[in-house]
């Protein structure tokens, strides 16, 4: 297909080369910082993107310092979430999954109320070993025991209460004004033939990963809803590339205790596993076997082929959206609207699932039953002999809750294979039930739970067996 030459508004080039400068800003370059103390607490000197900064100047001025808010700022949102229910039942209780996660998203509320009022079951306020915190005390790392409650509000709901609508005010800089269509065509002729997707795929995989998973499954939701994906493609995106975001794999590696030597093996291994775990789960059921047509009583709007003048064909294509591309403060105020639903749903859905899934870790052995299915794996990689049982278990946790694998290793003398697998397979398995699932459900988008429930378990196996891998290459045979 040939480009069609076109002349733009001096306005349309600006909004093609300045708007997504901002997105590239936000999300992707390191920016150091010098320590700070700001409402009486002291942030230390870092480098790292512009979100993560805002997110926390955000959380030292609402909770980390002397203000302390944020518990009250998360409680709000969960009762809009029930609010939100009870206004839009007809949806939220249309089927059976819908009411079960309803009554869920409620029970979740309970819990977050809990937590913010410190009442309630005693079992949910004891200090528990196994959910420590680190800290520097006179110079000296230890490790201060936190109740269920306090891991569950400090430890999730306040981070991602802040991060998320940080990630959503930046993406329409990221999508709105053609870099996705320029992108999409230059990458097109390598994500079609591989991953069976459109080749704006590609700038939502790089936002998730730089911004938060739930900004990419709005993201996607639009997109399909625009007639600009299939319900394949949709789906396929966000199980195979709407991971955790560099943030949790941040929280991960130091929970491990690789961050300080193995902190770039880690991201860039984990994001080729990324890759290589999707390459073959897009072609195994049940991402092979989904509908890929277009959402209904929608005009699809595919991407066109180009065979040749790639990079004159993207210009094109960008240069044509973001002539069309509506002022930036509507832009993000759309997406503030649909992120607003989001959240509240991942609020709720985290509250009670990391509740639940604490109490299941700290006095069940459920989940060690569930990681005997990840054993044979273990050992084919050549895991410890010692290490075996708690590195499947820490796989099966990671359906329930994205930092709970590395956690099980963050005191003790294991080896460095161990802890790189619990920093890794959360991340690669992309699926958990703590606030990924509440995210996905929460959109528009047909997706059904048992197709995420047998994505995941493939997903896992496969991150297991490459994770061990890599493992062996990057620290050797155990001894």
């Amino acid at each position: 297909m040939n480009s069609i030459q076109q002349k733009h508004p001096a306005s349309a080039y600006l909004k093609f080369f300045v708007l997504p400068l901002i997105g590239i800003f936000a999300f992707f370059i390191d920016i150091p910082m010098a320590e700070y103390t700001i409402m009486g607490f002291t942030m230390g000197a870092r480098s790292t993107i512009p979100i993560n900064h805002l997110t926390g100047l955000i959380r030292a001025l609402l909770w980390d310092g002397t203000l302390e808010i944020m518990p009250f700022v998360v409680l709000a949102i969960a009762l809009y979430g029930v609010v939100d229910l009870i206004l839009r039942r007809k949806k939220h209780f249309a089927n059976t999954l819908g009411r079960v996660f309803a009554v869920i998203k409620c029970i979740g509320v309970v819990f977050i109320i809990f937590a913010v009022f410190d009442v309630g079951p005693l079992i949910l306020h004891e200090p528990q070993q196994a959910l420590a915190a680190r800290a520097v005390v006179d110079g000296a790392a230890v490790y201060i025991p936190r109740s269920i409650a306090v891991f569950v509000l400090n430890g999730v709901l306040i981070t991602i209460s802040i991060s998320i609508p940080l990630a959503a005010m930046f993406l329409p800089f990221l999508l709105n004004y053609g870099l996705v269509e320029f992108v999409g065509v230059l990458v097109r002729p390598i994500m079609r033939p591989l991953f069976k997707l459109p080749g704006r795929s590609a700038v939502i995989l790089v936002s998730a990963l730089l911004g938060n998973f739930s900004v990419a499954h709005i993201a996607v939701d639009d997109q399909y809803h625009k007639g600009q994906m299939t319900e394949k493609e949709a789906i396929t995106i966000c199980t195979g590339f709407c991971s955790s975001s560099i943030a949790f794999m941040m929280v991960l590696a130091t929970n491990a205790g690789i961050i300080d030597r193995y902190w770039n093996a880690y991201v860039w291994s984990s994001f080729l596993m990324i890759i290589l775990i999707t390459l073959i789960g897009v072609r195994m059921f049940p991402l092979s076997k989904l509908r890929n047509g277009y959402a209904p009583g929608v005009t699809p709007q595919p991407e066109n082929v180009y065979k040749q003048k790639l990079l004159k064909n993207a210009f094109t294509e960008g240069m044509a959206v973001s002539g069309a591309a509506e002022n930036p403060i509507k832009g993000i105020a759309h997406i503030m609207k649909a992120t607003v639903g989001v959240l509240a749903a991942i609020i709720m859905g985290a509250g009670f699932s990391t509740s639940v899934g604490m109490l299941l870790y700290l006095y069940t052995p459920i989940f060690e039953w569930i990681g005997v299915i990840f054993r044979p794996i273990m050992w084919l990689v050549r895991m410890p002999g010692s290490e075996i049982v708690t590195a499947s278990t820490g796989a099966a946790f990671s359906l329930l809750e994205v930092t709970i694998p590395s956690m099980l290793v963050m005191a003790g003398d294991w080896s460095y294979h161990i802890r790189y697998m619990m920093a890794v397979v959360p991340i690669t398995s992309v699926i958990f039930l703590g606030s990924f699932v509440p995210s996905l459900i929460s959109t528009n988008l047909p997706v059904k739970f048992w197709h995420l429930m047998v994505i995941w378990l493939e997903r896992m196996i496969l991150s297991v067996l490459f994770a061990g891998i890599f493992a062996l290459l990057l620290f050797g045979i155990p001894g």
